[in-house]
């Protein structure tokens, strides 16, 4: 963005400090809890130069800086060539500023500050531009697209949680041993079975009767046969 010779805008320095004390200064913003720990996704840039309306690309990364905002990296592409981001922070709330330079083309060396507010919710910015080659602007549209996230799992720990990852986690496997109390073996009482071919005898009683009640076999010994007689 912008026309002139790199560097010829004495002011650019003078926002650019301006940029970074405004939001080290803001309290609101530094206050606030991260809604992520990384930002990522291509936008779509739309801006205007001197009223001319152009259109640019830029691929931005957020990271939580752990000192209460995100470090802001990223190339970008217009119609001055290719640049990447070399300075800027954004707070949580999405309040920020970045300082693209460019490195290739007619226009290497050239700087553009940019600041304004990342709406996280619609994946979007609105903000203005300053080159300093004294150039001016506001961006028309800033979208983003294929926006990805990331966010703290643990104290300190950024990771984000897909189904592959815990399928690919050493997981320590515990194995629980129970003791068995020792049962002591209850002794088992089995009579003896008379081998084939035995004929148990009849029992006849000493001074039979022919009325003789019938009395329970004694199988103490073995089987026993009472025939009462008639």
């Amino acid at each position: 963005s912008g026309n002139g010779n790199p560097g010829s805008d004495a002011t650019f320095n003078e926002a650019m400090i301006k940029a970074r004390e405004k939001h080290a200064t803001n309290n609101d913003a530094n206050d606030a809890s991260p809604n992520f720990e990384t930002y990522k996704g291509d936008f779509e840039v739309k801006y205007q130069d001197r009223g001319s309306k152009l259109s640019g690309s830029a691929k931005i990364q957020l990271k939580n800086n752990n000192f209460g905002g995100y470090k802001i990296e990223g190339d970008c592409s217009d119609a001055d060539g290719s640049a990447a981001i070399n300075d800027g922070f954004v707070s949580f709330t999405g309040h920020g500023w970045w300082v693209e330079e460019t490195f290739t083309g007619t226009d290497r060396g050239l700087k553009v500050l940019t600041q304004g507010k990342f709406d996280f919710e619609n994946n979007s910015f609105t903000g203005k531009w300053k080159a300093n080659t004294g150039g001016s602007g506001v961006y028309t549209e800033f979208k983003g697209k294929n926006v990805t996230r990331t966010f703290r799992t643990d104290a300190g720990v950024s990771n984000p949680q897909t189904l592959q990852t815990m399928l690919e986690s050493d997981i320590p496997m515990v194995v629980a041993l129970a003791e068995t109390p020792a049962i002591e073996a209850t002794p088992v009482l089995a009579h003896a079975v008379p081998e084939s071919g035995f004929v148990a005898e009849p029992y006849v009683p000493n001074n039979p009767s022919p009325y003789a009640e019938y009395q329970t076999p004694n199988q103490v010994n073995g089987p026993e046969l009472y025939v009462p007689r008639v």
